[in-house]
């Protein structure tokens, strides 16, 4: 990806995803951008949406009308009219190379339509008629897929929860953005076929031990528990994956996980590299008996990374990468 110019300072880059709406390939001269993970596409894409739009460029502001719902944004703005609310987009509308950009993802949910990203393809879809056809799918990697979860017990813990938030920055609470990770990725686990159990799955205080008990006690085959990082340098960006240090060379264990995990995050997120920790003393992984690791997903402390861990776009990408890593992990 090649990093461009846009009519604001944040950081857009230029990609080769392929959008597709209602089977019909979108094409464009100037091509796609992405930021904070999230595709954005030229304003007049909201056509073959069946949408219209207005642009006052006297104050920067974009209108889209579609069947009775009504949004309006400007360009280097996150805030986004949809109706009565005010919602906060993945992404800013921008201006690129004389053509306004606008994150398409936010936008085909807030008119009612379904999109899917096909990670493999690298390929958007979006159906204004119902469900996403199961032809954009991999059918011979969702077999693989499916044979791979079958059968298989993942536990998913959502750090802190309750009295505990966790990390605190900018009035965002780390147990929250832990727990929407966990529910995507439960859900995109269920689809794949595993049976899949979280230590909670609201906001609630769960101990450390009893984190362990749960697993232990369902005889897991893995155990994921998902974070976010704070560190007194804000400047801190990238992740980490934490495990217990074992001297069993089985064929699995917490080291190997945490390197397939790392490794993903890594090259899924785009994110700075801490490598994998090992922490002889975290409860969580040091006290269930199946290869266990802790996920650390981003720093919380750093601003700029803090608006990327709040979007849908990062969580989901965020849950697919995890998603590769426990399928990879459990084809060793």
């Amino acid at each position: 990806m090649l990093k461009v110019s846009a009519q604001d300072k944040s950081e857009y880059y230029s990609c080769n995803t392929s959008l597709w709406i209602d089977n019909q390939l979108i094409k464009t001269e100037n091509g796609f951008l992405t930021q904070n993970y999230s595709l954005l596409v030229p304003l007049d894409t909201v056509e073959f949406l069946g949408a219209t739009y207005e642009w006052e460029p006297e104050i920067w502001r974009i209108r889209i009308r579609s069947e009775g719902r009504n949004l309006t944004m400007y360009i280097s703005n996150y805030n986004c009219a949809n109706g009565t609310n005010v919602e906060k987009m993945p992404a800013q509308p921008t201006i690129h190379n004389g053509t306004i950009m606008i994150p398409i993802r936010y936008v085909v949910e807030a008119l009612g339509a379904k999109i899917a990203w096909n990670g493999k393809k690298d390929s958007v879809f979006v159906s204004t008629k119902g469900q996403i056809p199961e032809e954009f799918y991999d059918n011979e990697e969702k077999d693989e897929t499916v044979e791979a979860l079958k059968n298989r017990i993942i536990v998913l813990d959502p750090g802190h929860g309750g009295s505990d938030p966790g990390a605190v920055a900018w009035g965002i609470e780390e147990k929250t953005l832990n727990l929407q990770v966990a529910k995507i990725l439960k859900e995109m686990l269920q689809k794949a076929g595993a049976t899949v159990y979280m230590t909670r799955s609201e906001d609630v205080f769960v101990g450390l031990y009893q984190r362990a008990d749960i697993a232990n006690n369902l005889k897991a085959d893995l155990f994921v528990s998902i974070h976010h990082n704070a560190s007194t340098n804000s400047g801190a960006k990238g992740v980490m994956t934490l495990y217990y240090p074992t001297s069993k060379d089985t064929r699995m264990n917490g080291q190997k996980f945490a390197q397939i995990v790392q490794k993903n995050l890594v090259n899924d997120l785009n994110a700075r590299d801490w490598g994998i920790i090992p922490r002889p003393n975290l409860v969580v992984t040091r006290e269930t008996k199946m290869p266990a690791v802790l996920a650390e997903l981003g720093f919380m402390t750093n601003k700029s990374e803090l608006e990327r861990l709040v979007t849908s776009d990062f969580q989901y990408k965020a849950a697919e990468s995890l998603l590769k890593s426990i399928i990879e992990a459990l084809r060793q």
